[in-house]
């Protein structure tokens, strides 16, 4: 839902009711969604990264769709991309009708970044080298009750803060488009899901996350939509 829509539901006093309904009947509609557009979206992403980043990777749990079963894993609702960058990419992925809908500034400096082709939403990582670690920022909402940008107004959120060993990149094929991954996924994976990152975990939530933590930094959300 639109952020305007899910305001005025919040006004309404149906925000929860609502999004556990649309959860039950339209989250497994949006997986399969995902399922059918990811090759489009990797295309568009593709070409997009190769001319304007230093270097991309699939991130998070697209990572883990890709290493665990070759696709994205039943359930996910989003695709996850890393990028190492130094501007915002809205410009040109707007071209490929692709639209900034969130965008996450820590210290003044892109962290993280939501977008949306048609129906379907994806996170693009904007990492930087600190300490001889690779480190990125997330926007957490402590409420799921309420719509996120009301949790933000209200200072219902935390600051996360990511962060890896650093890696190569090495080129795979993705639902039969060229794209890169760590070079050793076993690693980058196990870092931020643990060990067992392999067996499926139905109630993994961000809170599991290993190598997350707690930032006390100025930041800013804005949202597009």
């Amino acid at each position: 839902m639109k952020n305007r829509i899910k305001i005025l539901l919040h006004k309404l006093g149906i925000y929860e009711i609502s999004r556990k309904i649309i959860s039950k009947i339209y989250y497994p509609y949006k997986n399969y969604r995902i399922r059918s557009k990811t090759e489009i979206i990797l295309k568009k992403l593709n070409d997009v990264f190769e001319k304007n980043t230093k270097d991309y990777w699939l991130d998070y749990g697209t990572l883990l769709g890709y290493v665990r079963e070759r696709k994205i894993i039943k359930g996910d609702l989003d695709l996850d991309f890393g990028v190492i960058a130094d501007k915002s990419l809205s410009t040109y992925l707007e071209k490929e009708e692709i639209y900034l809908i969130q965008q996450l500034e820590v210290e003044g400096v892109l962290t993280a970044e939501q977008y949306r082709y048609k129906d379907i939403g994806f996170d693009i990582f904007y990492y930087r080298l600190e300490d001889n670690k690779l480190k990125t920022n997330v926007w957490l909402a402590l409420d799921y009750s309420i719509p996120q940008k009301v949790v933000y107004e209200q200072g219902k959120g935390e600051l996360g803060e990511n962060i890896f060993s650093i890696f190569q990149t090495k080129q795979i094929t993705f639902y039969k488009v060229p794209f890169k991954i760590p070079e050793n996924s076993d690693l980058y994976l196990k870092e931020h899901y643990g060990d067992d990152y392999m067996i499926p975990n139905p109630n993994f939530s961000h809170r599991d996350e290993k190598n997350r933590i707690k930032v006390d930094k100025k930041f800013k959300v804005l949202f597009y939509d």
